[in-house]
């Protein structure tokens, strides 16, 4: 898990540095077996909180990669529900 300090990113460059270890927190989250929506709501907070960020400075271009990231998380959500109801 990565633990993401708001403090610490000052800049769109620090922003782009934590974006790989976020992509990878969030393909942990929606190929999980166990815990599935335990880790989705973790990594989506971790996200939201991001993209928070880059929208108060306007970082454009990290808040796009972001926006992606989150779209997959919240479609791993459903998909996990539906397959709850079917279940």
């Amino acid at each position: 898990m990565v633990v993401v300090y708001l403090d610490e990113l000052k800049d769109e460059a620090s922003v782009k540095a934590i974006l790989p270890e976020l992509e990878n927190v969030v393909i942990e989250a929606t190929t999980a077996i166990r815990n599935k929506r335990r880790k989705i709501a973790t990594a989506e907070l971790q996200v939201r909180q991001v993209i928070r960020k880059c929208a108060v400075n306007r970082w454009k271009e990290a808040e796009q990669k972001l926006n992606s990231m989150l779209v997959s998380l919240e479609n791993a959500r459903a998909e996990d529900t539906l397959n709850l109801w079917q279940a």
